[in-house]
């Protein structure tokens, strides 16, 4: 983000944030109101990005590491997110074992399979049948995998606190523990959020005709420091989420149930 900076001129060829002029001026405003917005929607989705992976890569790490008691807590707590799915699934005829093998799996199928031919057979005809879906572990952890990607990271569009704890709940962290851990990090989100929103989401003309009535876009009252300031807030406190996600991989004890 610091070259994306420098080709938009909020900083130098040194790498110094230019310097805001004595007195912030309608002019001043006007001409940096391009650069300014254009870098807090790219820092945005690069930030959205980054946030969204290592989600995704902590979710891996629990289900395939050694760490059984943080793999349990977290599929737990995906289990208890996507209770609803689960039960979608059951009422189409699955069947969960938990501690079966996929061997075990398999060879219900099979049985199950063969049970149900024989009586179409006996009764109607030989009639074919779908073959019964077991959840065992494996199965189940991958569904749920599948469905934290589709249903809450590919849905989250955002950047705000509120964002950062939606996409970490159903990994098992509480919003009350992610807020206290996080402190920082989400007051320096809720800040670049409201910049990005109205930088993202209000007309470069709103202060003209027919949006002269509407109040002025955030975005156009930032002055080029402002505008590096709040990125810089997001990075200088990000630790707080990779030790929360960190901390949590090393104990086992950080992954909550709960929202």
């Amino acid at each position: 983000m610091s070259t994306v900076a420098n080709h938009l001129g909020i900083k130098d060829k040194s790498g110094t944030v230019v310097a805001d002029p004595e007195e912030i001026t309608d002019e001043y405003i006007a001409a940096i109101s391009i650069p300014t917005r254009a870098f807090l929607v790219l820092c945005s989705s690069e930030l959205e990005e980054y946030v969204e992976a290592r989600c995704l890569s902590f979710l891996s790490d629990c289900v395939t590491g050694a760490n059984e008691r943080l793999q349990h807590n977290c599929l737990h707590a995906l289990s208890i997110h996507f209770r609803s799915n689960i039960g979608k699934l059951l009422d189409g005829g699955s069947y969960v074992d938990f501690y079966a093998t996929t061997e075990q799996a398999k060879r219900y199928a099979k049985e199950i399979k063969a049970s149900r031919k024989k009586v179409a057979s006996e009764s109607a005809g030989d009639v074919d049948t779908v073959d019964p879906r077991l959840l065992n572990k494996m199965t189940l952890t991958a569904r749920l995998c599948t469905w934290y990607s589709e249903h809450t990271v590919a849905t989250s569009h955002g950047i705000s606190d509120s964002d950062l704890v939606g996409l970490l709940i159903p990994l098992g962290f509480s919003s009350n523990l992610v807020r206290d851990a996080c402190g920082t990090l989400c007051a320096a989100l809720q800040s670049l959020a409201a910049a990005r929103g109205e930088a993202a989401h209000r007309s470069a003309l709103s202060s003209s005709w027919p949006f002269s009535a509407l109040p002025t876009p955030l975005s156009q009252q930032l002055s080029l420091r402002d505008t590096w300031s709040r990125w810089e807030a997001v990075v200088d406190s990000l630790h707080e989420f990779e030790d929360l996600l960190n901390g949590s991989k090393s104990s086992g004890a950080g992954v909550e149930v709960g929202a």
